[in-house]
């Protein structure tokens, strides 16, 4: 008789039955569920971000900025966009190794780099966003206000993005520990 609750409720779950043909539809790219919700997200920004680059230099006054302004502002987009390219790429290819632990320490050592350029997109997006938007304005004491409000806005975002991805890669490095331990201990 097991006392582990764990173990119990892991062993009363009904795995549900998959034939090989509905596994093999699943594996193809255009049928795979979280690849395609990945793919709806990505072409909902790239129609959002090519709008907004079609229409910021004659609606936000783009004509009328400095030309490294707008280039900064184009460039933070592309580097979104790019990020999001990677991420889909990245979640394309899970599966890179002879077991599964090789795998999982192929897949730390690319999602390391992912973060950071999560991270770094996100903050010259903002980056880019501010300078573009900010540039030329008579700021007074509301406008002032209103920047620190939002500047601590992106900086939460930032901190929890930064949060989101030292979680991540911590239970990542604690599976690979633990797989260590396991082949240890056989």
């Amino acid at each position: 008789m097991e006392t582990d609750p764990l173990k119990l409720a892991w062993n009363a779950i009904q795995t549900p039955v998959k034939t090989n043909k509905e596994l093999s539809a699943m594996l193809i790219e255009s049928k795979h569920p979280v690849l395609k919700d990945i793919r709806k997200q990505f072409t909902i920004e790239i129609i959002g971000w090519s709008v907004f680059l079609l229409c910021y230099y004659t609606m936000f006054d783009g004509d009328q900025k400095p030309v490294a302004i707008n280039i900064l502002l184009v460039v933070s987009m592309l580097f979104a966009l790019i990020h999001n390219i990677l991420g889909y790429n990245f979640s394309k290819y899970l599966i890179n190794g002879g077991t599964i632990k090789s795998s999982l320490e192929r897949y730390l050592s690319k999602i390391k780099v992912y973060a950071v350029v999560s991270i770094s997109s996100r903050a010259l997006l903002i980056t880019g966003f501010l300078v573009f938007f900010t540039y030329n304005i008579n700021f007074t004491t509301s406008k002032y206000v209103l920047l620190a409000g939002f500047m601590v806005v992106c900086i939460v975002q930032l901190r929890w993005l930064f949060l989101l991805w030292t979680k991540r890669l911590k239970v990542l490095n604690n599976t690979i520990r633990e797989f260590s331990l396991e082949k240890d201990t056989l």
